[in-house]
This record gives structure tokens, C-alpha cells and sequence, in this order.
């Protein structure tokens, strides 16, 4: 734990996440196995106190006061809601660290209450506890009346999110909730701040940029499946002095309202099914470039596997090891040229080309 922490010198990259990875693990030589036990059990009432103080106003609340003390009964006041609901609610939320317990029913913002506020943060939480809980809740009784289907042959095999949302596909649940799209969106637009994006972990503007050597009428730069464009647009304020055309690609319905709604500027919407023939095609050279988790074959965090959890649940994928990468590409005539990435814990840029 020493060492990790004095690795650890500005709060980013490998040293970072060792340092993360070893805080668990000093939780556990010091609990006994049924205190590990009773933790993992009061694991959910901690979700569903942030899910209730998001949905109740409590964050908001909090932050106008700007680090003032408020009272429960003051928080009462300000969204409706009874004191002796909003005390028990706050100790969770104070437990884990998403505002602070100044005194006997009192309490102050804090950095990750201001964080929480954020619609692209409360979108996040909203997004994974509305969608995942539900099916949580339903997991074992899906595992014994269908078994699990952990890749469906046909829409007669469930996954678990369509056995738990009435049998309607992941996308699908989106167009009947808005309210739920909208938590996605926003949380889609601003789930890696703070961390490096894909075109600074693959140095596009350096590596790629120059070898394609394209011209202004050319594509440099094809996002598929790539929603209301936020890459492509961060990529080119990133750099706008790079030459080639910009293209989002979506399913078509995606892209009107995309088009409708939020156009993304200097890039070219285009409606596509990526299991259909891919429409555009130039000659020279090319990459492909997957933002995706790599998995350790070993020791994955905490992050990587609940993902590779959710995957499954919610849209009947998995997460990759480096191997099952490599498996999954050469059947599709592809052969990795590099992985880049400077963490183990988020997604990075796999690199991959034709096989010569």
C-alpha cells in the first residue's frame, strides 16, 4: 500500500489504478470473511440512498447552500420530502462520500456532491441503477425459466434485459422511455472526462494524420456506430487544422434525430447499418481503431469486470481479453498493430489493420 501511494505521485495513469487496486485488498486483510461478507450485502441500500437523493433533490439542495450547513429539516423544506425519510437516506449517502455528515442531521456539499449535479454525472447514475436494477433484481429467476442465453440465436432467446423490460430490446427501451434515453445521452457524452481520450491515447493527429496523407475532400475519419458524434466533434476542436472529412455513421432513425436535434459542426451524418456493406471505401492507407477494454487474463479491475457484467446483461456482449481480441479480429482477416493505453482499469485504442 506504501509503495502504490508513493507511486502515485499525480493521481493518473498505471500508478493510479495500482494504487486503487490495492486499497480493496488491504479492506480485506483486515475484515474477516464475514465482515466481507456483510459489506458486500449492504452494497445495493448504498446505490439505491444516491438513486433516492438524486430523484428526492437532495444534491441540489446541498449545492445551492454553497458548503453551508443544512439541516435535514431544511432539506425538508426544500424538496418536499420528510426529515425522517431524508436522515436515513443521508447517512448512506454521507457513508460513501457524496456529501459530508457535519453534525447530528447535518450536513455540507461537497466536491462530489458539485459532480453528482452535473447532468452528464446524475445521467450516468440514473442510467446504470434504472436499467440494471430491475434485471438484478430478476437474474435468478431468469437463470432457472430460461437458462442463460448468453448470446441469443434468435428473439425467442431472451438476454436478461429483455426478460426483465417486458421483451423489448436494448434500443428499443429507449424510444418507450425518454426520460431513460435521456440519462444515456447525457451520461454518454461525458463518461471519460477526466481521463485521456481515444485520440490521446492513440496519437491521431501525429501518427495517423501525416501516413494517410489525405486531402480535404477525403475521409480521414469514420465513426461508426457512433451516436450524436461527441468523438468526432471533441476530435476536431481538438484539432481543427487537420485535413479530411468527418463522417457519423448511426442506424438512420439515430442520425435524423441526431440531425434534428444537436448536428454535430464539420461533421457529415450518415444513416448506416454496420451489419449491411459499408458504403464508404478509399484506397491507401487505413486503420481501424476500437476504444474498447482490454481485458487482463488476470486480475481485472473492478471496472472492466462490471462492465463485462453489464455487457452481458444488457446487451448479450462481453468484454475482451487481449486474446479473445486477437481471436475475434484474425476471423475477421485483421491483425493487430498495437494496443494503447496507459491504464488497465478504462478502455483503450486497439490498433488493427488488413493481415498481409
Amino acid at each position: 500500500m506504501q509503495a502504490a501511494a508513493h507511486s502515485d505521485l499525480d493521481g493518473s495513469g498505471q500508478a493510479h489504478v495500482d494504487l486503487l487496486e490495492a486499497i480493496p485488498k488491504l479492506n480485506l486483510a483486515a475484515e474477516t470473511p464475514a465482515e466481507t461478507l456483510m459489506r458486500m450485502r449492504f452494497q445495493p441500500p448504498q446505490s439505491a440512498a444516491v438513486r433516492m437523493a438524486l430523484e428526492a433533490g437532495l444534491f441540489a439542495a446541498l449545492e445551492e447552500e454553497h458548503g453551508t450547513t443544512v439541516s435535514a429539516h431544511t432539506l425538508a423544506e426544500k424538496t418536499g420530502y420528510d426529515a425522517l425519510l431524508i436522515a436515513p437516506i443521508m447517512r448512506l449517502v454521507t457513508y460513501v462520500g457524496v456529501a459530508d455528515e457535519v453534525g447530528e442531521n447535518a450536513y455540507t456539499a461537497n466536491a462530489m456532491t458539485q459532480l453528482i449535479n452535473h447532468p452528464g454525472m446524475s445521467g450516468g447514475e440514473k442510467h446504470h441503477f434504472d436499467l440494471f436494477f430491475p434485471i438484478a433484481a430478476r437474474l435468478v429467476e431468469y437463470m432457472h425459466k430460461t437458462g442463460v442465453n448468453q448470446f441469443p440465436k434468435d428473439d425467442t432467446e431472451l438476454s436478461p434485459f429483455r426478460y426483465a423490460h417486458n421483451g423489448m430490446h436494448f434500443f428499443d427501451y429507449f424510444d418507450q422511455t425518454p426520460d431513460q434515453r435521456r440519462y444515456f445521452d447525457d451520461y454518454m457524452a461525458i463518461r471519460s472526462v477526466g481521463l485521456a481520450t481515444w485520440y490521446e491515447t492513440f496519437p491521431m493527429a501525429e501518427v495517423l494524420c501525416p501516413l494517410a496523407k489525405r486531402e480535404k475532400d477525403s475521409v480521414l475519419l469514420l465513426d461508426i456506430d457512433g451516436g450524436w458524434g461527441h468523438e468526432l466533434s471533441a476530435f476536431n476542436e481538438a484539432h481543427p487544422d487537420v485535413h479530411g472529412r468527418l463522417i457519423l455513421q448511426d442506424l438512420p432513425d439515430v442520425i435524423e434525430k441526431v440531425k434534428r436535434e444537436a448536428p454535430p459542426k464539420h461533421v457529415e451524418c450518415m444513416g448506416y447499418d454496420f451489419f449491411k456493406s459499408q458504403p464508404i471505401k478509399e484506397k491507401g492507407y487505413s486503420r481501424i481503431l476500437l476504444d474498447e477494454y482490454v481485458l487482463p487474463e488476470t486480475g481485472a479491475s473492478i471496472r472492466g469486470s462490471s462492465m463485462d457484467l453489464l455487457m452481458m446483461c444488457f446487451l448479450s456482449g462481453i468484454e475482451r481479453t487481449k486474446r479473445q481480441w486477437e481471436t475475434l479480429l484474425d476471423k475477421c482477416g485483421l491483425e493487430i498493430v498495437k494496443i494503447w493505453g496507459t491504464r488497465s482499469d478504462y478502455e483503450q485504442v486497439i490498433e488493427a489493420k488488413l493481415k498481409e
